[in-house]
């Protein structure tokens, strides 16, 4: 009887809540939310400037992704990678775009404010 309830314990300890490592070859929740913010950033500036020259506009945003994926040494590969990673975790993918649009409306109130 012993052994059955030692049994039981150990079965119903396996089947608790795990927490999943993210993989080594994908960034942090952390470091993804930073350059999500940079992107999105690239990328208005982007729609600002494809007005003055669509053709400069695309060469300024291709350097600002390239600037952008050195900065945080990681290949478009890398990026692709995280991307897929996040996106078969919505919930963590959520959490990750909420912390963006928070970062960037904190960032837009600091310049209404100057």
């Amino acid at each position: 009887m012993k052994i059955s309830s030692f049994i039981l314990c150990l079965i119903l300890l396996s089947c608790g809540n795990q927490q999943k490592e993210t993989p080594q070859n994908i960034l942090s929740e952390n470091s993804f939310i930073n350059l999500l913010k940079d992107i999105h950033l690239a990328e208005a500036k982007f729609e600002l400037h494809k007005t003055k020259g669509m053709e400069n506009a695309k060469n300024e945003l291709a350097h600002n992704y390239s600037t952008i994926y050195e900065n945080y040494e990681i290949t478009i590969d890398d990026f692709d990678k995280t991307l897929d990673y996040y996106a078969q975790h919505p919930e963590q993918l959520e959490k990750i775009y909420t912390s963006v649009l928070e970062q960037l409306t904190k960032d837009r109130t600091i310049l209404d404010q100057q």
